[in-house]
């Protein structure tokens, strides 16, 4: 019972080094992968199958962004994707809609 209880013991640090261990290099940005790029998302237009954009997201304490083609990092609303596509490709197609009257 009593070397039972040791061997649990010994586990359980070993897995918590372990993870200490593999975490603490990504403990000062966590937003940045492995070669310093941030991940990139691709959305397409609703409107034209045709167009297509791709932007870095980053993550932040307090949420969310991606980053608009002229460089401007802007929140995330809904998700990073309806933020991307309604800020480029859909944006002026949003606005050009015919509207329809009840």
């Amino acid at each position: 019972m009593k070397m039972m209880r040791i061997r649990c013991t010994a586990l359980v640090a070993a897995m918590i080094v372990a993870s200490i261990g593999v975490s603490a290099p990504h403990a000062g940005n966590r937003s940045l992968t492995d070669n310093g790029a941030y991940p990139h998302i691709t959305v397409t237009s609703q409107y034209d199958p045709t167009q297509s954009i791709s932007a870095p997201v980053r993550r932040l304490p307090k949420g969310d962004q991606v980053r608009l083609p002229g460089g401007t990092w802007v929140w995330c609303g809904i998700n990073c994707y309806h933020t991307l596509r309604n800020a480029t490709v859909d944006f002026w197609r949003r606005y050009d809609a015919p509207v329809t009257l009840p």
